[in-house]
Parts: structure tokens; C-alpha cells; sequence
């Protein structure tokens, strides 16, 4: 067991109060008149497409199309490309920022911006290159086709934008931008609604959404690998929040074995099946071998080092894997589980000073929810366990913090209302999914280590991927210290 940490007065200081810093524009340090690093020359930010068309419906193209050039830019090594997630910042402004005010921003040398407009059955795209620090458009154009011609149009614009940009592409990126996802038009379209709903919330119901969307796109283009790889992402979502690792994971599995089976370079199925074999299979060697092949498939993705900085953790690895976890928060800072899984690692290996630095800048790029468990969790840590009260929730993501709400309710001296919110835990289960890791650590919490066991090998059954904590997570030393658990650890290929 590791030494319990002692809150120091400065540090609690530091948590109620400079958390919440930001600039006043919204956008996190430095702040405009503040010295901030030039960006790098290739860089460039993708703006999101306006939807021009009179249907409100057709919003799904222009911010589909939007990711697509995106990741189809990201293809292209020299280019800095910004994330959607970095962008997505700026979006619904009710005064723009002007274009050099944006590239600081968003430390991009050049921006992408344009419209998308649908009339019949005929699509008009618009769209600049900009050089943000001068105004001064480097490249353009209009397109205009017909609503069943659009399966190449997001990579015509990235060869485009990248030409611009580096003036003149290798023969291998104007062949990898060239490729095409698909052939079908249908499948293209269904493809680029699911991945519309994926990016527009990543709650229960927009996943399944967007999982129907790629069903469909399967059904119409059997060999398309994207769609099976996106899947593979949306089950990934919803196993072990909204629903049992088994069923999710399983799914995941399929989907990602038929993407890589029809293109072996697909970064998002290697990610992917690396959480899988972690969770299923319990293997952290196989999951840091899939990791690092989609690192060097995509060294730039928040995916690949996700999975490595989880694969590391399990194997205690700490160093290694907060190197991993701060490369995938770096990558999509606006992704929440970056952040949370970036912030909870750190408390787990008590370097709260760091979380606490980190949380500063959580508080501008998160939801608040997710800013606000990650606010409780460091405040319980550092002893205030009355204070995180009112900052968690027992419900927050399948129980990833339900452990601490309930600590916190004892520490207030309501142990009845404690035995209410673990009946509620268990009511949960009933009507959908509720992780065992976390019920097991209730009950190491209010000292019933049988019932604690009982649920820890439920979590071994289940296969739920929190268990790369066990071995790590004090909440559930107790836990660890009675005889029973070390036929469970014995399961762990870490």
C-alpha cells in the first residue's frame, strides 16, 4: 500500500480558486497579449462548414464533411494538423474572431473555411485557404455536384488545401489523399451520418444512433473498412458506461477484425482491439504490441496513445504510461476521456500537484461535468472528502467515481444515506449496466470486504476494463490485502 497523501493548506487553496482560470475570451493560456509560441509554418485548422442549405436536416453533411478533410489532412506527415476537437472551440461564436486573432488561438499558420449548400439534388461546396497572420487567401475553389457525387469531394479538398500548404505533395500522400472510402454513394452518405451523430455527443443514445448509421453503410458497401472501424469506436463508447463489457467489447472485437481484415492500415481498429484484448482478454503485453503498431501507423492520434497509456498503467508503468496520457490529451484536449483518464491516473499515482495544474486547464476545454468529477476526485484526494461532495456524482459514467461519493457521504456522518445510493447502485444493474469495480469499492469503503470480494470477481467475470486499476487504486486495498484476491490476480497477464 502507498503512503496516504496529506492535503497541504496551499494546495487546497490552489483548488478553490485557480481551477476555473482562463482567459477572458474562453480559450486557455497564454491569453491574447500574452507571448505565445509562433505556430509551426505547416500548420493548419480546419473551421467548420457552414450549412448554407435551407433544411436544417443537411447540418450532418457540412460537419461530417469537415471531419473527413480533417483526417484526411492528418494523412499528410508534414502538415500540423489541428483536431477537430481544438476547433470545435470556435464553433456558434456570436463575433468570429478575426483571422490572425484565430491562428494565435488556435496556433495555426493557415485556415480552412467554407460553406456546404444543398439544393435538390445538386451540393455546392465553398471553401479558402487562409494565411492567418496576413488575411491573405492562398487557395479556393467551388465545387459543384450532384448530391451522388460526392464520394471523393472531402479528398479533393484536402489535396487541395495540402498543395497550398506545402506547394507541391510526394507522390505517396497525393496517392494516400487520393484513396476512396467507398464506391457507394449510399454507403458514403449513411458513413457521413454516423459520423455527424458520433461527434455531436457522445451520449448512449447518439452512439447507438451513429451505430445504425454504420450498420446500414456496411449493408450497402460490405468492403467499407471505415465504417466497420467507426463502429468498432462507437461500441468501444458505450461498453462498460452503458453497457457490459462483454456485449461491447465483443462487438468492438468483430467490428475491428473485419476493418483490418479489409485494410490493415486502419489506426482506429488497431486502438480499438487494443482496449479489447485489455478488457476481454486481460492482456496488457498483446494491447501495448496494438498500441504501438497504431502509434507508428499514426504518431499524431489521441487514440494509439489512449490505449498505450492504459496498457502501461495496468502494468505499472506510471512514467510511461502519463507520457502516453498527456500525448493523447495533447492530441484531442476537448475528447473527455482524455482529459478525465489523463487526471485520474495521476491521482491514482498520487502526483496531485500535477493533476491539480492539469485541472486548471481541464476547466476550459471540458464539459463541466467532466470538470467537476475530476474537481471532486482531487479534493477527496487531498482529504476533503465534504467538499467533493457536492462535486460528484455516483451515476458519472457506469460508477467511476461512485466510490468516492460514498466516502464522502460517510465522512459527513450520513451512513444512511450512503446504504441508499449503493441500493441505488444495485438498482441500477437491473435496469441496465453498473461496473462492479465500482460496487466492489463501495463496499471496501464501508468495511463489508465479503461483499467486496464478491463483486471484485464479478468485475473478473464481467471483464470490465477498470480492471487495469486493481492493483493501484487504494480505494481498493482493502480489497487486496485479504487472502481471496490473490487467486484473482493471478487472471492478470500485466
Amino acid at each position: 500500500m502507498r503512503r496516504p497523501v496529506v492535503a497541504t493548506p496551499i494546495l487546497l487553496l490552489c483548488l478553490a480558486g485557480i481551477l476555473r482560470a482562463q482567459c477572458p475570451d474562453g480559450t486557455p493560456p497564454p491569453c491574447a497579449g500574452q507571448r505565445a509560441p509562433a505556430p509551426a509554418p505547416n500548420s493548419v485548422a480546419v473551421l467548420y462548414l457552414d450549412n448554407l442549405s435551407r433544411d436544417t436536416a443537411d447540418a450532418f453533411l457540412a460537419d461530417a464533411l469537415t471531419d473527413e478533410i480533417i483526417i484526411r489532412l492528418g494523412q499528410v506527415p508534414r502538415l500540423d494538423v489541428k483536431s477537430r476537437f481544438e476547433v470545435q472551440r470556435f464553433r456558434g461564436r456570436a463575433a468570429p474572431l478575426d483571422p490572425p486573432a484565430l491562428g494565435r488561438a488556435l496556433r495555426a499558420a493557415y485556415l480552412v473555411a467554407g460553406s456546404v449548400q444543398r439544393a435538390g439534388n445538386r451540393v455546392r461546396l465553398r471553401y479558402e485557404v487562409i494565411r492567418a497572420a496576413t488575411r491573405a487567401r492562398v487557395g479556393g475553389d467551388v465545387i459543384d455536384r450532384a448530391s451522388a457525387d460526392l464520394l471523393t469531394v472531402e479528398s479533393d479538398i484536402a489535396r487541395a488545401v495540402a498543395t497550398a500548404i506545402t506547394g507541391r505533395l510526394l507522390p505517396e500522400e497525393r496517392a494516400r489523399l487520393a484513396r476512396p472510402l467507398t464506391t457507394d454513394p449510399v454507403a458514403y452518405e449513411e458513413y457521413l451520418r454516423g459520423v455527424e451523430q458520433m461527434n455531436r455527443s457522445y451520449d448512449e443514445a447518439a452512439v447507438r444512433s451513429a451505430i445504425a448509421h454504420f450498420d446500414r453503410a456496411i449493408v450497402a458497401d460490405p468492403g467499407f473498412a471505415d465504417a466497420y472501424a467507426s463502429e468498432a469506436q462507437a461500441w468501444g463508447e458505450l461498453a462498460d458506461g452503458y453497457v457490459s463489457p462483454l456485449e461491447g467489447y465483443g462487438h468492438v472485437r468483430d467490428a475491428a477484425a473485419r476493418a483490418l481484415a479489409l485494410d490493415s492500415s486502419q489506426v482506429r481498429a488497431y486502438a480499438a482491439l487494443g482496449f479489447v484484448v485489455l478488457a476481454l482478454d486481460l492482456d496488457a503485453r498483446e494491447a501495448e504490441r496494438l498500441g504501438r503498431r497504431a502509434v507508428a501507423l499514426d504518431p499524431r492520434g489521441d487514440q494509439p496513445h489512449a490505449l498505450l497509456s492504459y496498457a502501461l498503467f495496468a502494468a505499472g508503468r506510471m512514467d510511461e504510461s502519463l507520457r502516453e496520457a498527456d500525448r493523447a490529451w495533447q492530441a484531442d484536449s476537448l475528447y473527455a476521456m482524455n482529459g478525465v483518464s489523463y487526471a485520474f491516473w495521476l491521482a491514482l499515482d498520487h502526483r496531485l500537484d500535477d493533476a491539480v495544474a492539469l485541472l486548471r486547464r481541464l476547466r476550459v476545454t471540458l464539459p463541466r461535468e467532466d470538470a467537476d468529477a475530476v474537481e471532486g476526485m482531487l479534493l477527496a484526494a487531498h482529504g476533503d472528502l465534504k467538499g467533493a461532495l457536492p462535486l460528484l456524482s455516483w451515476q458519472y459514467y457506469g460508477g467511476l467515481l461512485a466510490s468516492t461519493y460514498v466516502r464522502a457521504q460517510l465522512a459527513r456522518g450520513d451512513t444512511a444515506a450512503a446504504r441508499a445510493t449503493v441500493d441505488s447502485m444495485l438498482a441500477a444493474r437491473t435496469h441496465g449496466y453498473f461496473n462492479p469495480v465500482a460496487l466492489a469499492k463501495v463496499y471496501a469503503a464501508l468495511g463489508d470486504i465479503d461483499k467486496g470480494i464478491e463483486w471484485l470477481r464479478r468485475a473478473f467475470d464481467e471483464r470490465t476494463l477498470w480492471l487495469v486499476m486493481v492493483r493501484w487504486d487504494d480505494e481498493l486495498a482493502p480489497l487486496r490485502a485479504d487472502p481471496r484476491y490473490a487467486a484473482l490476480d493471478q487472471q492478470l497477464h500485466y
